[in-house]
């Protein structure tokens, strides 16, 4: 995995504040989504999965499932892969 490292970036033209501060929130953002993702254990129940994919219940049992999201059943326990759900939205990308 490639790292990426900025000690400091000087922008002293105020133009540059909002996209400064737009790119501040946006890895900000990207980053925290990474590490709530990240704590997620790789087989996830309904729940959890709503979160990895940040999708509501009724999104992922009401369209993503019926669509293709593949669901591991055993003794009646439901599973997800975090794999399956990174799988199925690849095969979704237009």
């Amino acid at each position: 995995m490639a790292k990426l490292e900025i000690e400091s970036i000087d922008f002293t033209d105020e133009a540059f504040q909002p996209l400064i501060g737009l790119i501040t929130d946006s890895v900000g953002e990207a980053f925290r989504l990474y590490q709530k993702r990240k704590e997620l254990p790789e087989t996830m129940n309904k729940k959890q999965a709503c979160e990895y994919l940040n999708v509501s219940y009724n999104t992922l049992v009401g369209v993503y499932i019926p669509n293709g999201l593949k669901v591991s059943i055993v003794n009646g326990i439901e599973r997800i892969r975090k794999e399956a759900c990174d799988d199925f939205l690849k095969e979704h990308e237009i």
